[in-house]
């Protein structure tokens, strides 16, 4: 096969401390990134980007994309309690294989929508998942939802595990779809299912993919059962020493000590900004990264959420040094007895988090956790990096768009500005799945019009 060449004039280029931008020619060969020329360009390429700015896709690297069928559907009431067991569980009991698919298959296009190439998606009826995000060209690793002990995979338990081994085969693959193991979470899974899990994994050298501490009532049920945490529960089964890689999302009620358990060569932990603020009750990422475990920023789903825009979560992220001045206690003070000494303590606080949280708002670990983190979980592939060997999956966009110009620092720009309304294409696996400047145009094509009316009628009958 010929090698095809693309140049521009802003290209992303390195990972963590070295990322930069700049001209570079790129050629591409069989859905993948096979060299990258830094400097002018020299000769003819076959496409010529010019001005535009070339970066590596977005990955959401934990979603439930099924799950924007029921967006909207969370209000403060159902916050209050286990929004899990109470509203998804419920709802999700109802679904059909071909709704999964349906819905999924609208996910996978907002997600193309705002820049995203490749999701980890975690849900029930694995197979329809991944075919709903074939049907768009999404790329995936989907983890098939497991439980045993409660919810609704638990009559799925079997199909599910055999979809796990399904997805490995080779007409998944080439189509962009990895398998990664599903548990739900450690108090829906028991201790047989874990270690069954294991062993599926290791034998098939795949990540394992779960919830972890990620509610009062599943710390409640392991503590009781177990006299341990959810995080210490799973070194007690051997899931830390065994898992080939453990992605743990959510990890809410995780401790120092449970920090001290994990080993960043083969643990990443999962944050979901915009769903935990709602649920009123973040993870606390300082302490992951004060303990140098690698993290990743996802999604959830849409019905907790609200938006499958994994870059508009970071600035989120970027605001969690905001969080500790408000609360603290010289603020408490300060609004209880107000005066200029006070005032000076309050500000006091809100410089120390400046310098001691400053690299939680830095583009470089920003970028991270939507690019070069969760491009390197799974053995099947590397992504979110523009390098020899990784994935051709780039997403261009237009640095004289409102939302970007007047682009003096770009990588600022990729990490805090709404980059979804400057999109103007986007390629995975080497091919323009939203052709240069057709963003109009290919949320218009008939084929989109008809999944929509699909999934309405669908939701409809549901909600009947």
């Amino acid at each position: 096969m010929t090698v095809r060449t693309l140049y521009a004039q802003h290209v992303v280029l390195g990972e963590g401390e070295t990322l930069r931008v700049g001209p570079a020619t790129l050629g591409l060969e069989s859905g993948k990134i096979v060299s990258v020329t830094e400097g002018p360009r020299e000769g003819a390429v076959d496409d010529d980007l010019g001005s535009l700015l070339v970066a590596p896709a977005f990955i959401n690297a934990h979603t439930h994309l099924a799950m924007v069928g029921f967006r909207g559907l969370v209000g403060n009431a159902s916050l209050r309690g286990n929004v899990v067991e109470d509203l998804f569980f419920r709802l999700e009991s109802k679904m059909s294989a071909q709704d999964v698919r349906a819905f999924s298959r609208l996910g996978a296009l907002e997600s193309l929508r705002h820049g995203v190439a490749r999701v980890w998606d975690h849900y029930y009826f694995a197979e329809s998942i991944a075919a709903g995000f074939c049907d768009v060209g999404l790329r995936a690793v989907v983890a098939p939802t497991l439980q045993d002990l409660g919810g609704p995979g638990v009559a799925q338990l079997d199909a599910q595990l055999e979809a796990t081994e399904t997805l490995t085969a080779a007409r998944w693959s080439e189509r962009g779809i990895h398998a990664a193991l599903g548990p739900h979470a450690t108090d829906t899974v028991s201790a047989a299912l874990w270690k069954r899990i294991c062993a599926v994994a290791g034998r098939l050298d795949l990540p394992v993919h779960a919830h972890v501490a990620q509610s009062v009532e599943e710390y409640e049920r392991i503590s009781e059962r177990h006299d341990a945490s959810p995080m210490q529960w799973l070194e007690h089964l051997g899931v830390l020493a065994q898992a080939p890689h453990l992605l743990a999302v959510h990890a809410i009620f995780v401790t120092s000590r449970d920090l001290l358990r994990l080993d960043p060569r083969r643990h990443t932990l999962g944050y979901c900004p915009l769903s935990q603020l709602q649920f009123c009750f973040p993870a606390h990422v300082p302490s992951w990264q004060e303990a140098g475990i690698p993290w990743i920023v996802g999604t959830d789903c849409a019905m907790s959420n609200d938006a499958m825009n994994v870059q508009r979560e970071l600035v989120h992220v970027a605001g969690i040094r905001g969080f500790g001045p408000t609360s603290s206690a010289a603020f408490a003070q300060f609004r209880r007895e107000p005066s200029l000494d006070a005032a000076r303590r309050v500000d006091a606080e809100r410089t120390a988090a400046l310098d001691a949280l400053g690299v939680l708002a830095e583009p470089a670990t920003l970028l991270a956790s939507v690019w070069s983190a969760p491009g390197r979980m799974h053995p099947a592939f590397t992504a979110g990096v523009i390098a020899a060997g990784a994935e051709a999956d780039l997403l261009v966009l237009d640095p004289k768009h409102p939302c970007l110009w007047p682009g003096t620092d770009l990588l600022r720009a990729l990490a805090y500005c709404d980059t979804s309304s400057a999109l103007h294409g986007l390629m995975i696996g080497g091919a323009w799945r939203i052709g240069l400047g057709q963003v109009d145009a290919w949320l218009q094509r008939d084929e989109h019009r008809e999944a929509t009316a699909e999934a309405e009628a669908r939701l409809e009958a549901l909600a009947g």
